[in-house]
């Protein structure tokens, strides 16, 4: 049963442009079976107008402190009020939630392609899957966007790095960079996260690749009653709509309606 816990934060702080992250304290949460793709559901501390809570990825977990470090962008009224939040302040967060990226045994070489904050869940996977070959894609806006570079590069050796404006990189989008490498290398399976432009931008260039895609949706309770993250989903009658908070965010790209 998912639970809406006390949590302590550690640090909050901005780390580039319009993107910040907060470290937190979490004694109560089973982080033992968090799965990378996984995210949080975070309550708005001192404002009762903000009724529905803020889906944040989760970029590093700590089982033995119990600690989570979540990443998320500035993008309205929710992540504004989450800014001014203090080293020692309280929020209720549920965590971790949903359905996560899998890796099977006979799948060594993988590809993680990210774009701007969907970035940010994908270091898990190197967190837990330590033993695969991994190619790794960023793609930013430009050089104050960037983040989240330096850990990739310590983890893989083979990290590429694209901005929109040429600022950092290479000048284009991460899929073009990724759509050039196809042609040379096909890896066991991709995972990525980004937005859905860039997931349709993927989605042209895979081939027969199979993607894991984890979608970014705004949600409200985190657990499936409110119905508000649904998203298309081919099945063999045509389509069905699931609930990107319970069901996924994790969905086979090939399947997911954009």
């Amino acid at each position: 049963m998912l639970k809406n816990m006390d949590s302590a934060i550690i640090s909050n702080k901005r780390i580039a442009d319009c993107i910040y992250e907060m470290v937190l304290f979490c004694p109560d949460a089973d982080l033992k079976e968090f799965v990378p793709g996984q995210f949080a559901d975070i309550e708005i501390p001192n404002r009762k107008d903000l009724i529905l809570k803020r889906p944040l990825s989760i970029n590093k977990v700590n089982v033995e402190e119990k600690m989570v470090t979540l990443i998320y962008q500035l993008v309205g009224e929710g992540t504004n009020s989450l800014i001014e939040l203090k080293p020692n302040d309280s929020l209720k967060a549920i965590l971790p939630i949903g359905r996560g990226f899998h890796l099977a045994s006979e799948q060594k070489d993988v590809m993680l392609v990210g774009g701007g904050v969907g970035i940010a869940p994908l270091y898990t996977v190197i967190q837990r899957w330590p033993d695969k070959n991994y190619d790794v894609y960023l793609g930013y806006r430009g050089i104050d966007c960037a983040y989240c570079m330096d850990d990739f590069k310590e983890a893989c050796s083979d990290v590429c790095v694209t901005s929109n404006d040429g600022t950092i990189g290479e000048k284009g989008f991460v899929t073009e960079a990724l759509s050039k490498r196809l042609k040379n290398k096909k890896p066991d399976v991709i995972l990525t996260c980004g937005t859905l432009p860039m997931l349709k931008s993927l989605k042209a260039v895979v081939g027969d690749v199979p993607v894991q895609a984890s979608l970014e949706q705004r949600m409200g309770c985190g657990f499936g009653a409110c119905a508000a993250c649904v998203c298309g989903i081919k099945n063999k009658d045509g389509f069905e709509y699931k609930k990107v908070c319970t069901e996924g965010p994790v969905f086979d790209l090939a399947e997911v309606q954009l």
